[in-house]
């Protein structure tokens, strides 16, 4: 079962990339309320949502799933690790949320919001990646 963690690994790697890199993508989107004037491809906010972050954390998700029941590894480590990774998926649609509505109505104040995410998430990163490493054999 090498390869399913390899699976987990490569989709978390994906998941956690793509949540940290969304918030600032949205942010700098609807940094100017013109969308004459708006930089960059603001449908790259939707592909990399739609076809990078989604399939990578439901990939995560399933192989973290088979891994745990797997092992049988079932305790107070593995409640704090799925309450993390929990908050990774909250953060994981808030950001859906926030594409959705700059694409509605861009505004600068979208970019206090996104920090909060970008912030929120890469601490529940830093959690989860503590839990794993300290997990009891």
């Amino acid at each position: 079962m090498p390869l399913l963690k390899l699976l987990h690994f490569t989709a978390l790697i994906a998941w956690c990339g793509a949540l940290l890199y969304l918030p600032a993508l949205i942010a700098a989107s609807c940094r100017t309320a013109n969308t004459i004037e708006r930089p960059g491809h603001p449908e790259l906010n939707r592909s990399l949502f739609n076809l990078v972050a989604t399939p990578a954390a439901l990939i995560a998700i399933g192989s973290g799933t088979a891994l745990f029941l797997r092992d049988g590894t079932f305790g107070i480590w593995l409640v704090a690790k799925l309450s993390a990774v929990a908050v990774l998926v909250i953060c994981h649609a808030l950001c859906g949320m926030l594409i959705l509505l700059c694409e509605r109505h861009p505004r600068p104040g979208l970019t206090v919001a996104c920090a909060a995410i970008g912030g929120v998430t890469l601490s529940m990163i830093a959690t989860t990646l503590w839990l794993v490493l300290a997990k009891p054999f």
